[in-house]
């Protein structure tokens, strides 16, 4: 491995653990030159799952387009960086543990929309107005009648 710090390829491996659904390996490092500390994280080729877009499009998943999109919608809200991270780890465990190596976005944006819906309500009507794609305000004002309803 490269050292992000300064560039060596010089490197030792402190440390490794194998991720809960043991698909992934964390390994600790130091750069043997200047002794800078990083984390890898390897993965088996070919076990990402594809999601598939509203247009058929196939992307690999990517926990980081979910962890933006939970930034946007919790903005100013009371839900800390750690809650999202662990919603967006939630999120992945379902995914890995799908059977089958594809998902829908719809999927994936119920599983967000649930996970929000425990944790801030306010949040999850900003990501619902975004993945719902409300074109007017009576859509939206009928999804805060639901949860004011049910909340």
């Amino acid at each position: 491995m490269i050292c992000p710090a300064c560039g060596s390829s010089n490197d030792r491996v402190l440390d490794s653990r194998a991720s809960s659904d043991g698909f992934e390996i964390r390994r600790r490092r130091e750069c043997g030159d200047c002794n800078y500390r990083f984390s890898t994280i390897e993965r088996i080729e070919g076990l990402v799952p594809k999601v598939v877009k509203k247009d058929g499009v196939k992307q690999e998943y990517n926990e980081t387009k979910i962890l933006n999109s939970l930034m946007v919608a919790c903005s100013k809200r009371p839900v800390t960086k750690e809650e999202m991270q662990a919603i967006v780890s939630n999120i992945t465990d379902r995914v890995n543990n799908n059977p089958k190596r594809e998902i829908s976005s719809r999927e994936i944006g119920e599983y967000i929309m649930e996970q929000l819906y425990k944790k801030d309500k306010v949040a999850y009507v900003r990501f619902a107005s975004v993945y719902k794609d409300f074109t007017n305000p009576e859509s939206f004002a009928e999804e805060v009648k639901k949860i004011a309803g049910n909340g």
